[in-house]
């Protein structure tokens, strides 16, 4: 099984499908974490924003159809809508050890989320901030699904991993805290494990420090309408 790729390269095709518009919300996601982490990444998605920018001026104007503005003043009172109706976290309010033990538990677990980059510390504290069992020193949460691709968060303490697995599709790890190794390479913060169908790993967390880390999984890319032919404009954008 060959190796997955490490340290970034997501590759001018997805920063191309991110400046057209054709990238799935968890791979925009992806790009944006890690762009908070990582200067050379924020340049080249604003190469890619600029390029595609003056690429679009260039092009002829498509009429809007019918009732367009009111649509999409109809998305922005739904988005708006929604803002500050994150649940909170469920910390005891007991008096007793367990429920002062539980409440700094809570209070700890609140701490990881609000260290996160801006873009999945918003997603996670809209969802709760509520950690799912996913094994033996492992916890995950799903933040959002989108046409087939997903991203959600997976928590390993040190020394855990998840089990040896394959791919149905391509999947990318980025490394929000800590580190950890899969068999092939060492990915620390603000590293991308890419991965595909040819490769079999396990990932399993340093020890020292909790690896958080955003995985997501992505159907294919789908560069469909008028700024379709933006992707292939970039193609060779170094």
């Amino acid at each position: 099984m060959q190796a997955a790729m490490t340290n970034h390269p997501l590759g001018d095709e997805i920063y191309a499908a991110y400046a057209s518009g054709a990238l799935s919300g968890p791979m925009r996601l992806l790009v944006d974490s890690q762009a908070f982490l990582d200067e050379g990444v924020r340049r080249q998605r604003a190469d890619a924003d600029r390029v595609a920018g003056a690429l679009l001026e260039s092009a002829a104007p498509e009429p809007l159809k019918n009732g367009a503005l009111k649509e999409v003043m109809a998305i922005i009172d739904a988005e708006e809508a929604g803002v500050g109706e994150a649940g909170s976290i469920d910390a005891a309010a007991r008096g007793d050890a367990a429920g002062r033990k539980a409440a700094k538990a809570a209070g700890a677990a609140l701490e990881e989320i609000l260290d996160l980059p801006e873009p999945i510390r918003d997603l996670a504290l809209a969802r709760g901030a509520g950690w799912s069992f996913a094994g033996p020193g492992v916890r995950k949460m799903e933040l959002m699904s989108e046409d087939g691709a997903k991203a959600e968060l997976i928590r390993l303490e040190p020394g855990r991993g998840v089990p040896r697995h394959g791919h149905d599709c391509k999947e990318f790890t980025l490394v929000l805290t800590g580190a950890f190794h899969d068999g092939y390479d060492r990915y620390g913060k603000g590293e991308v494990c890419a991965a595909d169908p040819e490769l079999e790993h396990k990932p399993v967390a340093e020890p020292g420090e909790v690896c958080i880390a955003l995985a997501v999984t992505d159907g294919p890319l789908a560069f469909t309408g008028p700024l379709g032919w933006v992707q292939r404009a970039l193609g060779g954008m170094s």
